[in-house]
């Protein structure tokens, strides 16, 4: 007689409920046989951008001008200006790059909508196996724009794309940055640019028009209520300024995020066709559909904003920090070749164009304005500088409302009114004082008191911190007995930050 055939059946192990009993009585050693694919294997299918990138093709690399439409193997690299997360909630993320040719609409389809964090300014590599027609993808409207594709990294093998994370030492840094319609060989001016005070003016009705702006602070980031979408949208506000007026661009969503990178005073921001709204008396400007953001752009006139920026902020801003590292305070202070200075003197020497090096000196001068009572009112006794806002307290210490980081801040010169000699005056909001300066010169009196009981104290253990203790009685006090001092102030001429810097004072 033969053997019978196995069955099916036999091939399988049988299945055994969860919660039955029958499984609790058998061994817990019994290997598991999985099925055949190794935790890599696995990993690639359920997170398949985190294998890397090989063509399987040959790719053309070619300028987003002069793409043509059809099926091609391109390689496309440039920056992104505009995006949408989860577009209309169809499954996939719109964005607009441009290399300084052309732009170019690229829907991104995704696994996980977190795999990808889109930034204004960042540098992206495209590789695609078909361009379309834009007038497809309903992005006709955005300013050069005439060609679209589509990606599906990790599904199709064929296309891709890779975001960089350029760092500020980095050679990917200072490529692609040039506009669209600036011939850098030829260049004379850019279409449509105009500033922002003929843009709030009357501008925005063009709806061509481009503005070039610098980034004056970032706002925190908060939460609004929307009556029209009946959900909570994110916003930061960013305030936006060149040399003719000063805005808000106000930040949605998924725009929030570009904002962590911009610096104050020092990000360039190109906006083209940008939206305008005005609210009561205040004017607004947004990112629309159609807009395109270029993030610190290379070309004549953004280099022009960049020095007038520094010239402004020179004279505008509010904290500057002492320079430690420039001058030996105590060689400062006790070399025995010290120069008596004017003010005069002073000011004929950092005007001369020959003589751009920093020096130190002393000046014996009079206080003729003290403001130590009225900042202390104000609550602006000592203050401070962080993400582009100013910070003031009475105390040494503040939070700032925006990053909500602890910080140290210093005394106000302002509480200084004005200071002269037989030559000229100086106003004290200009000058810059190091912390031992300031203990030198607020307690000097008590200084003198310890001195003449032998106590043997010094101004080493005292710290000019201790005024933000004192009372209003105690205030009162200094700020009459500052009042019409003479005083000689050992200074250091910083050629850098073109102001006086204050190292020393003796009574």
């Amino acid at each position: 007689m033969s053997t019978p055939f196995p069955s099916i059946q036999s091939f399988y192990s049988r299945e055994v409920p969860r919660n039955s009993q029958e499984e609790n009585t058998e061994s817990s050693n019994v290997p598991n046989p999985g099925d055949g694919f190794t935790p890599s294997e696995v990993d690639v299918v359920l997170n398949p951008l985190s294998r890397p990138w090989k063509p399987s093709r040959y790719y053309e690399a070619s300028p987003i001008s002069l793409l043509q439409a059809g099926p091609h193997n391109y390689q496309i690299s440039g920056r992104i200006v505009n995006f949408a997360h989860n577009f209309r909630d169809q499954g996939f993320h719109f964005l607009v790059v441009t290399d300084g040719s052309g732009a170019i609409a690229v829907r991104l389809y995704y696994v996980k909508a977190s795999d990808y964090q889109l930034l204004f300014g960042q540098r992206v590599t495209i590789w695609t196996t078909f361009i379309g027609d834009s007038s497809g993808t309903g992005s006709a409207s955005i300013p050069f724009c005439a060609s679209a594709t589509t990606l599906y990294p990790g599904r199709n093998g064929a296309t891709h794309v890779i975001i960089h994370n350029d760092a500020h030492d980095s050679d990917g840094i200072g490529i692609l940055r040039c506009p669209l319609e600036c011939n850098l060989k030829e260049y004379e001016y850019l279409p449509a640019l105009m500033t922002l005070k003929a843009f709030l003016s009357t501008g925005y009705d063009l709806g061509e028009g481009k503005i070039l702006v610098c980034v004056g602070s970032i706002g925190p980031r908060r939460s609004i209520e929307s009556r029209k979408h009946q959900n909570t949208l994110d916003l930061v506000e960013v305030g936006i300024f060149d040399d003719t007026a000063t805005c808000v661009l106000k930040l949605w969503e998924d725009k929030v995020p570009s904002a962590k990178s911009w610096v104050p005073n020092q990000t360039i921001l190109l906006i083209s066709k940008p939206t305008y709204k005005i609210r009561g008396t205040s004017p607004e400007v947004g990112i629309g559909y159609s807009s395109m953001i270029d993030v610190d752009p290379d070309f004549p006139d953004a280099t022009w904003l960049r020095n007038k920026v520094k010239n402004m902020t020179k004279k505008q801003s509010v904290y500057i920090p002492f320079p430690s590292d420039t001058w030996d305070t105590d060689l400062a202070i006790n070399y025995s070749g010290r120069t008596l200075f004017t003010i005069a003197d002073v000011e004929d020497r950092v005007r001369h164009p020959e003589l751009t090096l920093d020096f130190t000196g002393k000046l014996n001068v009079v206080i003729l304005d003290m403001k130590l009572m009225e900042h202390w009112r104000k609550g602006t006794l000592c203050y401070f500088e962080c993400c582009g806002i100013p910070l003031y307290a009475n105390k040494p210490i503040a939070t700032c409302k925006n990053c909500a980081s602890r910080q140290d801040l210093v005394l106000n010169p302002r509480i200084i009114g004005s200071i002269v000699d037989e030559s000229g005056t100086i106003t004290g909001s200009k000058l810059i004082w190091c912390n031992g300066a300031w203990t030198q010169l607020l307690f000097r009196s008590r200084a003198g008191e310890l001195r003449e009981d032998g106590s043997g104290a010094n101004l080493k253990e005292q710290s000019w911190e201790a005024t933000t203790t004192l009372g209003t009685d105690a205030l009162r006090d200094i700020e009459e007995l500052l009042l019409y001092s003479r005083v000689t102030l050992t200074f250091g001429w910083s050629s850098k930050l073109e102001r006086l810097c204050i190292l020393g004072v003796e009574w």
